[in-house]
């Protein structure tokens, strides 16, 4: 920066400021009194600066200044504080250059005496005035060529061949040209071969008729100052009237390319420091041809091998696999186009990915991501809605091109369709030992499968599903459907807010028979009965179902029975009990004379027995307690039958589930 000063003898600052003048303490040059005291204070006008010059300083000497003392304060900042005495020669060196205020700024006095003055002092005397500031002395005016200081301000200015900018202090090179119309040409970074001016704006316009467009090649060198991270401190941006726009920098030469435009602006800018080389670039027109794809998502059939292809030509546009026109027909994935004279396609209609939808869910299926994307290629999973239901399947499905959602398999979701299944033979995590005959009370949550049939017969049965529930075919012959009320969720038969099921079907075994052919009372053979609810049971921790025993499982050593029935010294229990009980073979029970099949096993205690009002009830394994998600409570066996009296040497006789697996299952689907 190049700084011109001007030396103005007289001129009046501002009328209402006195350029010069003294200031002193009271009673100076005899001396001052005790408490006396003085402010003074006087503003500069803008572009100027106020100055003291102290002559005389003879005050009483005190640690630091605490008994008289003068303060010069600018812009109501303290500079500095003053006592004792100070000759001409230390007042001129080391005080007087700080006191002044800044630029428009203010500078005042504050003289302060204590009550008492063992000798006399002469006080202070100084000299103030009011001095132009030289501006272009300063490092941050922010001009970036030329400054020319007056009295009250500066101006920037520049040298030839530039302009000043709107801010009055940032110089441009004045290199902005308009070429409209020339069909080929070379464009240079201003002052090439040499390094680039600083603080420049460059704007250069190339345009030609429709149907035309410019292709640019850079040459020579390439050097445009750039950061070491690869951000750009001065750049060349090319901007097309439509398509990308294109920045460079560095000195990696950019490559060839078309702008695909007949219309482009070129802007080359520049900040204060580098000496980089800049650029060099020709530029010529050709015509406008077309280039492929059409669309995103799209593709080609032409004759034609190259990707670029010249006006009037044909072409077919197919959309990629999984996705269809945007049209009113939905199914079309073809149309005609023609290439413009402006390089455009026409028609265009763009190719939209296949929309799968979101699929109609069964009750109690929901999807695991809310509001999930539904297009082409995207997958959909699923979870059920509550912590008692588990899937029956997992994995994940995805929409394939016909929009239909498929699985990894590739059947279709609406033929695999996942279905949320209670999780069965699980409890509240609860201990809490107990008898049936000879029995303890169960604990709410412990057996929750167990039902219960409150007027005559009184009975149980074991919740298999959340609509299906098992008992004893001798509990529920005779009644008709729509019959039963059950009670769940219960540990006592007098609870006043159980769970109420009604029957909607009873389906008794095929081949149960109360009386045989002979007239023998008593026979039990096929005493198992299904319960379809007249509606889908709420589960919850203390209702839901038991699991079904395997094809395969071994028959189990020892297993719970539980029930509401007969306890030693009642007819019935209120309570829901509980008991452990050995399981035998029937050679090892004692039927008295009664006949027994292959269909039962018998299984008894010390002591502990299912008696009557149990009928129909669960015996499950493993004993309860020790139940777990890998070991799940399955039902064994049904309260069937048993000998006169209950306990003791006694053993009950119970329908083994395991041989009806088949029946419950296509019963179960049937209805």
């Amino acid at each position: 920066m190049i700084v011109f000063c001007v030396i103005v003898l007289l001129l009046p600052v501002c009328g209402s400021v006195p350029l010069t003048g003294w200031v002193q303490s009271p009673g100076h040059p005899r001396g001052y009194d005790p408490d006396s005291s003085l402010t003074w204070k006087e503003c500069a006008p803008t572009g100027h600066k106020i100055t003291l010059t102290l002559i005389h300083l003879d005050l009483e000497e005190s640690f630091e200044c605490e008994d008289d003392s003068l303060k010069v304060f600018a812009d109501d900042e303290l500079l500095i504080t003053l006592c004792g005495r100070k000759s001409m020669k230390e007042l001129q060196s080391s005080i007087n250059p700080s006191l002044h205020s800044s630029s428009g700024g203010c500078l005042s006095v504050s003289f302060l005496a204590d009550y008492s003055n063992p000798e006399r002092h002469t006080g202070f005397r100084g000299f103030y005035g009011i001095q132009d500031v030289d501006e272009c002395e300063d490092p941050d005016n922010e001009c970036t060529q030329l400054c020319n200081n007056y009295i009250g301000g500066y101006r920037c200015f520049c040298r030839p061949g530039y302009t000043l900018d709107p801010d009055k202090h940032t110089c441009q090179v004045s290199c902005s040209e308009d070429r409209t119309g020339s069909p080929e040409g070379v464009l240079t970074s201003p002052g090439r071969p040499e390094p680039y001016p600083k603080n420049s704006v460059c704007s250069y316009t190339l345009a030609v008729e429709e149907g035309l467009q410019f292709e640019l090649t850079f040459t020579g060198v390439f050097d445009v100052e750039m950061k070491e991270n690869g951000q750009c401190i001065d750049s060349l941006t090319i901007k097309p009237l439509s398509g990308d726009v294109k920045t460079f920098c560095g000195r990696d030469l950019p490559p060839f390319f078309l702008t695909r435009s007949q219309q482009v602006e070129i802007v080359f800018n520049t900040d204060h420091k580098g000496e980089n080389r800049g650029f060099s670039l020709s530029y010529r027109v050709k015509e406008m041809n077309c280039f492929g794809p059409v669309t995103p998502t799209s593709s080609l059939i032409s004759q034609h091998s190259d990707s670029e292809y010249p006006r009037g030509s044909k072409v077919k546009v197919k959309c990629d696999k999984g996705h269809v026109l945007r049209s009113n027909d939905s199914a079309e994935v073809e149309y005609e186009s023609t290439c413009q004279k402006n390089g455009k396609w026409s028609p265009v209609i763009p190719c939209e990915s296949v929309d799968c939808g979101h699929p109609e869910l069964p009750e109690l299926v929901e999807l695991s991501e809310k509001d999930p994307p539904t297009t082409y290629l995207k997958q959909i999973s699923f979870k059920c809605k509550s912590q008692y239901y588990q899937l029956d399947k997992t994995g994940s499905f995805t929409c394939n091109a016909e929009g239909n959602w498929v699985s990894e398999s590739g059947q279709k979701l609406t033929e695999d369709l996942p279905k949320c299944e209670p999780v069965c033979g699980m409890n509240s995590d609860v201990s809490f030992g107990g008898r049936v005959f000879g029995g303890k009370r169960v604990a709410l949550g412990q057996i929750p499968w167990q039902i219960l049939h409150k007027s005559s017969p009184r009975g149980g049965a074991s919740l298999i599903s959340d609509y299906w529930a098992l008992t004893a075919a001798h509990v529920v012959d005779g009644y008709e459907e729509n019959t039963m009320n059950w009670l769940g969720g219960l540990i006592d038969g007098l609870d006043k807010n159980p769970v109420i099921m009604e029957t909607e079907k009873i389906i008794i075994h095929p081949n149960y028979q109360k009386v045989g052919k002979n007239g023998n009372p008593n026979k039990f053979d096929n005493d198992i009965a299904l319960i379809k609810m007249s509606a889908r049971v709420t589960l919850g921790p203390n209702i839901r179902p038991v699991c079904l025993p395997n094809k395969t499982d071994e028959i189990v050593a020892e297993g719970t029975v539980s029930g509401f029935g007969r306890t030693e010294d009642k007819l019935r229990s209120q309570y829901l009990l509980e008991g452990l009980v050995q399981i035998y073979s029937l050679d090892k029970c004692d039927s008295r004379g009664l006949p027994v099949t292959h269909n039962m096993f018998c299984a008894g205690g010390d002591n502990i027995d299912s008696c009557q009002g149990d009928s129909g009830g669960p015996l499950f394994s493993p004993v309860l307690g020790y139940g777990s998600p890998d070991k799940p409570y399955r039902l064994a066996g049904i309260v069937s039958w048993g000998p006169p009296g209950c306990g003791n040497s006694f053993k009950g006789y119970y329908t083994k589930v395991q041989n009806y697996l088949d029946w419950i299952k296509e019963t179960m689907e049937k209805n």
